[in-house]
């Protein structure tokens, strides 16, 4: 049984350390594959993004590194891809031309202030709450609506081969009591997403980076028993912004899983994503 990890950065964005750290880890790890996915750049002053300029220096490295490690463990291309209309997709042609393994298409940005600066919703606490009341009025329902639509045209129109963190839109309530997470109309909002990414092919990661934080996953447990029952494709992946949580509570989400019937992910084998059986210390790779 091995463990396989997509959604990972490194110092090219706001992760920590080399990229070769993170395969020595996954290598020490015994991880059939490590994805290396840093944010890609976006077209405006970002703190965590890949700076423009470094996007070749990064490919190049990763490249190195497959030929370097090939006969120890399979090391993937990939980013996170911000899905902005009309400005970044994980389909734009600046991503094409990379030459990826795969992409993960992720919704962080909703709008945008006054100015035009660009608001994204999974910041600290006290910048989430300037923007959800500046632009949003305090409306919540307005803001998840919003932000679900997104990712609904990104995998509609600009289709990644993951959704990452579907749920993400959740992860302040904790602080701010902003809604009821069981209300039926915050329901459909995500299930369609999820239905949506099953029929257009598109693997769903179950991300447990804030999982040892704050008991958060994305999409939440609570979600598992309609994956199940819509047969949803999905993955386990960590988002580590640190090789020390590669595998971050895997075993944990594999239980949660196999409790709810759900003993199939989806791994990358070949160029296809093919489903292989889910046991709780591991996948049968």
């Amino acid at each position: 049984m091995r463990w396989t990890n997509y959604h990972g950065h490194s110092k090219y964005c706001d992760g920590h350390g080399e990229i070769e750290e993170y395969v020595l880890k996954a290598i020490e790890l015994n991880m059939a594959c490590i994805g290396i996915s840093s944010h890609a750049p976006v077209p405006f002053h970002s703190v965590w993004n890949m700076p423009a300029d470094k996007i070749e220096q990064y490919c190049s490295e990763i490249d190195y590194l497959k030929v370097k490690y090939k006969d120890k463990i399979s090391v993937y291309k990939s980013l996170e891809v911000d899905y902005i209309p009309g400005l970044l997709s994980p389909t734009h042609v600046g991503i094409n031309k990379l030459d990826l393994d795969y992409t993960i298409g992720s919704v962080h940005y909703v709008s945008c202030f006054d100015d035009g600066t660009h608001w994204e919703i999974d910041g600290p606490a006290p910048e989430f709450k300037v923007g959800f009341e500046e632009i949003f009025h305090s409306d919540f329902k307005k803001l998840a609506v919003e932000f679900y639509a997104l990712q609904n045209e990104m995998l509609q129109n600009h289709t990644p081969d993951i959704l990452g963190h579907m749920d993400k839109i959740k992860m302040h309530n904790a602080d701010f009591n902003l809604f009821d997470e069981n209300e039926q109309w915050y329901l459909d909002q995500v299930y369609q997403t999820l239905k949506l990414a099953k029929e257009k092919n598109v693997v769903v990661e179950i991300n447990t980076k804030a999982f040892k934080r704050s008991n958060h996953l994305f999409p939440g447990e609570e979600h598992f028993q309609f994956i199940k029952e819509n047969n949803i494709p999905i993955t386990i992946n960590s988002d580590a912004h640190l090789t020390k949580f590669l595998t971050l509570g895997f075993e944990d989400v594999a239980k949660m899983l196999l409790s709810k019937g759900i003993n199939t992910v989806y791994e990358l084998i070949n160029g296809e994503w093919q489903p292989v059986e889910l046991v709780r210390e591991g996948i049968l790779i």
